[in-house]
């Protein structure tokens, strides 16, 4: 395999009872997936996970927990729920994450004991994806690491897939297009308005919509690859 080339995938195991993921985990003996992480210009962090609980037993672990601002339930089943957060980026592993270029694939816990999986880029450095987690998270682990060709990649398979696929949007694109998909504002019936949306991210309901809908045209224009002399030119929102 052509290492200079691969995309190298690693796990870890956390198991520290402070970070929100395995602490909600163990406390409600649940399993619970963390579905995204979106970096708000406050420095704030909007989450979304889904929780295999009852909505008011989430919530109220949730509001309880330190750092924690606010708190919504998107959709439930009466089972399972996703649980929307905005909380500070202490114990936010995707944040340390980010600054070494890695790319989240899962992140899950259960019972207490959870588990990240990331891929490293070949452009970027396994060792310090391992050092940063390992020295900012007490509890993590290293579980395992393989290599991936890149060859075997389509356009849009898996996490670093799909960073590709959004790297045309701008961030503040990119994370509109992700809250509105995330808290079903795409949806029919909507599970959450454009206010909601807003709100989650920091930002006014009217920026919102401008970064979601300009998003939204630059991924469609490219899915069906139309020329740009082809279609009317939009100013980009930044």
């Amino acid at each position: 395999m052509d290492t200079e080339r691969a995309t190298v995938e690693l796990k870890f195991e956390l198991r520290d009872p402070e970070h929100f993921l395995v602490a909600m985990s163990d406390e409600l003996d649940c399993r619970v997936v963390n579905e995204d992480v979106i970096h708000r210009d406050d420095g704030d962090v909007l989450r979304y996970y889904t929780v295999a609980a009852t909505p008011s037993e989430t919530k109220c672990f949730a509001q309880s927990f330190p750092g924690v601002r606010s708190t919504r339930i998107v959709r439930s089943d009466g089972e399972t729920c996703l649980l929307e957060v905005v909380a500070d980026s202490e114990d936010c592993i995707h944040c340390t994450l980010a600054t070494v270029h890695a790319v989240v694939k899962r992140t899950v816990a259960d019972a207490g004991t959870g588990m990240v999986v990331v891929e490293v880029p070949h452009d970027a450095d396994p060792s310090t994806v391992v050092d940063a987690v390992v020295r900012h998270h007490a509890g993590a682990t290293l579980l395992s690491k393989w290599h991936r060709d890149d060859a075997d990649l389509v356009a849009v398979t898996g996490a670093v897939g799909a960073e590709r696929y959004l790297s045309s949007l701008t961030t503040k694109q990119r994370d509109a297009v992700r809250a509105a998909v995330q808290s079903g504002y795409l949806a029919w019936p909507r599970r959450s308005s454009a206010s909601d949306c807003a709100a989650a991210l920091g930002i006014s309901q009217p920026t919102f919509s401008q970064h979601l809908y300009r998003g939204l045209e630059v991924l469609l224009l490219e899915l069906f690859e139309v020329p740009d002399d082809e279609h009317d030119s939009v100013p980009a929102s930044h």
